[in-house]
């Protein structure tokens, strides 16, 4: 029986898979990463549709990757490496309890004392306490400059292409440049086919690109399939899944001839976008 709940719940596994319907074998929507609120919309059995607060994107996820605290007045710190452990105890011999994907917020309780500030003690959604490298953290966000985010997006290089992959474990085309562009301050929507209408966004001619631009593929302006984001130099950054057997985030050329606009490729029409 499916019912209607309407409650705001956290992510509380690292990253939480949300499907079309609510069965293993069905399509992945999207992700939904660690200590993201999303709204609980239907209950059904052992799954749950939910809808993310920031993207407002929906899918069917596992019930159990969800929790919920109080509300809390302690600070937050934020994940700043692609990839982080969180331990039960401060020493890295006995292993994590958890590995938190980048943009993960967690609750500081306590930062420890000199002799032992190597570590930060940490609260997670599902309230289990633990411990975290004060290195893998960072205390508030720095909004970051076009200029900084070329060098930034370049430290994700090599990540597996993951289909709906909105975390640094793997992520899709459209999930990468919505992450970058988050960097900057800035709330893309979910999909290419959405991004290359924000409102934010002006249309602008390949000639005129820049880096931090974003560049469009597809069969037209109305059946896009594909995004990445312009670094200068003819270069691109972007991930997808098969293209040359390289299923990976990377670096391309625009005037590689699987890039270029003629209507026999896949990919064939381009158009760019840049900041209004």
């Amino acid at each position: 029986m499916i019912s209607l709940l309407l409650l705001i719940q956290t992510i509380t596994v690292p990253v939480a898979t949300m499907r079309e319907k609510p069965e293993n074998n069905s399509t992945i929507a999207s992700q939904a990463i660690f200590s993201e609120q999303v709204t609980i919309i239907e209950s059904l059995g052992p799954w749950v549709k939910i809808e993310t607060l920031s993207d407002h994107y929906q899918g069917w996820t596992r019930k159990r990757g969800l929790g919920s605290l109080p509300a809390s007045s302690l600070p937050q710190v934020i994940v700043k490496r692609l990839a982080a452990h969180v331990y039960n105890v401060t020493d890295t011999e006995l292993g994590p309890i958890l590995t938190l994907p980048f943009e993960s917020r967690l609750e500081l309780i306590e930062e420890l004392p000199q002799s032992d500030r190597r570590w930060l003690k940490v609260r997670l959604p599902d309230a289990t306490e633990g411990f975290i490298q004060r290195g893998d953290v960072a205390f508030e966000i720095k909004k970051l400059s076009r200029h900084e985010l070329i060098a930034f997006s370049k430290q994700f290089l090599g990540l597996p292409y993951t289909w709906g992959g909105r975390s640094s474990f793997g992520y899709d085309c459209s999930g990468f440049v919505q992450m970058l562009y988050r960097q900057m301050g800035v709330a893309l929507p979910r999909d290419s086919k959405d991004q290359i209408n924000f409102e934010g966004f002006r249309k602008i001619e390949m000639s005129q690109l820049q880096p931090g631009d974003l560049i469009f593929w597809g069969k037209n302006e109305q059946k896009i399939n594909h995004c990445g984001m312009y670094l200068g130099n003819g270069e691109f950054i972007h991930t997808i899944a098969s293209v040359e057997k390289m299923p990976y985030l990377r670096i391309s050329l625009l005037t590689d001839s699987f890039w270029d606009a003629k209507p026999t490729n896949y990919h064939a029409y381009r158009t760019a976008r840049t900041l209004k």
